[in-house]
């Protein structure tokens, strides 16, 4: 329940999008923001090679997240900075 208060304050106060979490915890933009904190074998190494040995995660392109939530995300953010 926190975590989705958490993802309704930030939503809110950063993209000022009204996701309604609490009510609906299988919202899209909350969907999203949870699979960037769903840990994972892949992103512990990329999160590794990011910190020990940048030139490798270069090397083997990996990311913290999909090609979909990250479009998504950024979709919200500019789509905000528009808006403003």
């Amino acid at each position: 329940m926190m975590a989705r208060f958490t993802t309704d304050v930030i939503a809110s106060c950063a993209c000022g999008i009204n996701c309604k979490s609490l009510t609906e915890p299988d919202e899209e933009f909350g969907r999203h923001i949870r699979s960037v904190f769903t840990f994972s074998v892949k992103k512990g190494l990329a999160m590794m090679f990011v910190f020990f040995a940048p030139y490798l995660n270069r090397l083997f392109r990996l990311s913290f997240v999909g090609d979909k939530t990250n479009n998504y995300i950024r979709q919200s953010i500019w789509d905000t900075v528009e808006y403003r």
